[in-house]
């Protein structure tokens, strides 16, 4: 019985240190779009009403959500989940279409 809980905080512990931060979306992004990506995650952190800047971050200890706006001037919106230095994307970007 103790075995698979210990595997079980041992892969807890293990996603906790892999959990990807805003800086690692940002890098994502650029590498997926380019010179767009970079351009709308600038105009983005423009336009954003917050001091944090554009993407903001939920995290949840195994996995992080990363979302735009929600601070006054622009709707939030979900982006991606991020788990184990991996990123989910829940929304197609405009520079992709």
């Amino acid at each position: 019985m103790k075995k698979p809980i210990f595997l079980l905080a041992a892969v807890a512990v293990v996603l906790a240190i892999t959990n990807p931060n805003e800086a690692a979306f940002r890098e994502h992004i650029r590498k997926k779009e380019g010179i767009a990506g970079t351009l709308g995650m600038a105009v983005a952190d423009l336009v954003s009403g917050g001091k944090k800047g554009g993407i903001q971050r939920d995290n949840f200890v195994i996995a992080s959500r990363f979302y735009i706006g929600g601070d006054g001037i622009l709707p939030r919106e979900d982006l991606a989940w991020g788990i184990a230095g991996f990123f989910i994307e829940t929304k197609s970007y405009p520079a992709s279409r």
